[in-house]
């Protein structure tokens, strides 16, 4: 297994990681949010709903000079976020708890991803709008067109400008002896939108 990742584009492969039962992203549609948020190194990122951390991790390794935070609510998530940060050797704050209370607590970043909301979508937007510096970006996935739908609104409602949606289908290979099927994940939405300057 690697222990560190050692290049600079994104999308770290998914078998690298320490997974469980926690919902995690797969390293295709990671690699697009990555590419959504557009970071430097010196960002301040919040990763909202971090799961198994991939996300926090891929943002960690470009923001090394600034600092990532990821939020989950679940505990098994919070310990894979703690085991892959040790494995993959980067470090970042994890917070445990509701996102909406944990959001009040951070003053400001530059970049925002929610990866899930806990029913709570609007009310963290409005929250990542309020802490988010000017022109900082907040990318959005969903699995479903009803988050799809309330996140367009949300954001539009909040203020949020140049709101860009994306639907990413991948179909990865796998062998059946000599041959190779390509089996589909789930179709993702990549929501991103920019704070006015």
């Amino acid at each position: 297994m690697i222990n560190k990742w050692k290049y600079k584009t994104p999308g770290i492969p998914d078998d690298v990681f320490v997974r469980g039962k926690v919902p995690m992203t797969k390293e295709e549609v990671r690699a697009v949010t990555i590419s959504k948020l557009r970071l430097q190194d010196d960002h301040i990122v919040v990763d909202v709903g971090a799961g198994t951390g991939s996300i926090a991790i891929e943002a960690a390794h470009i923001c090394s000079k600034g600092k990532v935070i990821a939020i989950e609510r679940n505990e098994e998530g919070i310990r894979l976020i703690q085991e892959n940060c040790n494995q993959l050797q980067v470090e970042m704050e994890i917070l445990h708890g509701n996102a909406a209370e944990k959001l009040k607590g951070i003053s400001v970043f530059d970049r925002v991803v929610i990866g899930g909301s806990g029913g709570e979508l609007e009310e963290i937007v409005r929250l990542c709008y309020e802490r988010l510096t000017s022109g900082g970006r907040v990318v959005v996935n969903s699995i479903t067109v009803e988050t799809l739908y309330e996140s367009i609104q949300f954001l539009e409602g909040t203020g949020f400008v140049d709101i860009d949606v994306v639907s990413v289908s991948v179909a990865k290979g796998r062998k059946a002896g000599r041959y190779t099927l390509m089996e589909a994940l789930n179709p993702i939405y990549i929501i991103s939108a920019e704070k006015r300057l």
